[in-house]
């Protein structure tokens, strides 16, 4: 049987079999769009799921959470067999330059930061003076060797006239004397042109090693002191001096190997390892150490300096000056019982974060079915 019904708002008549199931045509006039009641029920259901309901978004959150328990886990087991400290610092000899003999300065020949090579020239003192006073401890000693032959000939010629009773004893010890003094004599001429022409070779200020000038504080006309500093020299061999709090020390001993950050380079990974440990705090030797046994006493957690070593990386070497900051992290490898709990119950964690995902996806999908 046909049934012909009429919209209420105005649309045009249309047709439906009794078995069908009714639908509803809106005016296209109004909303320009026919809408079945089936498939909008089935968009708005889904459009009304739960986030969290959606396989996708599931294992999104399951693998964000595998990741922060993997880096937990893994946070964890570095500091149980890792310390580190921030109060570490580049340390070097640094060697003061000074003149050996005092004098006005001819050439300054080197500048700031500019490397040298042992036995390069950095400083020439005027060396006229130098010169003279070695002419003149030549011509000492060249004066000083002819009296000795005057002397030697002298002592001979007494000698054999005592044998002959010719002389005096009185006499003969007299040239001998005078033969012994002119030895002497010669000796010292002798010493003292060395020494003038050790002067001399002081006018020549030269590097005692490979190294960087620095604080160079000389210039061309100055009257130097025996003694002034002129300017440091830094070698390019450069190590750390990490100061660890002594409850770090517990595991920590010569030759363990150390990962090095340097502030100055980020993301530069420089390897070392563990020298010595030194025997006691820096409190203890500081300027004025403290004195516990006087006052209120407040015990606080000391440091101790500890000397790492750097493998051999020249170049990276010459970059890094005494004071740089850096960040050493020393494997200690202590409390591995500790560390390895820690990995099990990570992994047990993320194993169960899997297994809770895939369960409650496949409830998902048997709801939804």
């Amino acid at each position: 049987m046909m049934k012909t019904e009429i919209s209420s708002n105005g649309a045009a008549p249309f047709e439906t079999n009794g078995d069908r199931r009714a639908t509803v045509a809106p005016d296209y006039k109004r909303n320009g769009s026919v809408r079945f009641d089936g498939t909008d029920d089935r968009s708005e259901e889904q459009s009304k799921r739960s986030l969290f309901r959606r396989p996708g978004v599931i294992v999104a959150a399951a693998a964000l959470a595998i990741a922060g328990v993997a880096y937990g886990g893994f946070a964890m087991f570095h500091s149980f067999t890792h310390e580190t400290t921030d109060d570490a610092f580049i340390d070097v000899h640094i060697v003061s330059v000074a003149p050996k003999v005092a004098g006005h300065v001819a050439v300054v020949r080197v500048d700031d930061n500019q490397l040298v090579k042992k036995g390069d020239v950095l400083v020439e003192i005027d060396p006229r003076d130098f010169q003279v006073a070695l002419a003149q401890a030549k011509a000492n000693l060249a004066k000083d060797k002819a009296t000795q032959i005057q002397a030697d000939l002298n002592e001979k010629r007494a000698l054999n006239l005592f044998s002959q009773k010719v002389i005096s004893t009185q006499e003969r010890d007299t040239n001998v004397a005078a033969a012994e003094s002119s030895r002497a004599a010669v000796q010292a001429g002798e010493a003292a042109v060395e020494q003038a022409e050790l002067n001399l070779g002081y006018t020549k200020i030269t590097a005692p090693f490979d190294g960087y000038v620095t604080k160079d504080a000389v210039a061309t006309g100055d009257y130097l002191q025996v003694g002034q500093t002129l300017m440091a020299l830094v070698p390019p061999r450069v190590w750390v001096i990490a100061n660890f709090k002594e409850t770090q020390l517990r595991n920590m001993r010569p030759g363990q190997s150390a990962s090095i950050s340097v502030d100055a380079y980020p993301g530069l990974k420089l390897q070392g390892r563990v020298d010595s440990v030194q025997a006691g705090s820096g409190a203890a030797f500081s300027l004025l150490p403290p004195e516990n046994a006087t006052g209120n006493y407040v015990k606080v957690v000391q440091r101790v300096p500890v000397k790492i070593v750097l493998d051999e990386q020249q170049q990276m070497q010459r970059l890094l000056g005494p004071g740089m900051s850096i960040v050493p992290d020393v494997a200690v490898g202590g409390n591995a019982g500790v560390a390895f709990k820690i990995v099990s119950i990570a992994v047990i964690l993320a194993a169960g974060v899997i297994v809770g995902a895939a369960l409650r996806i496949r409830r998902i999908r048997k709801e939804l079915t």
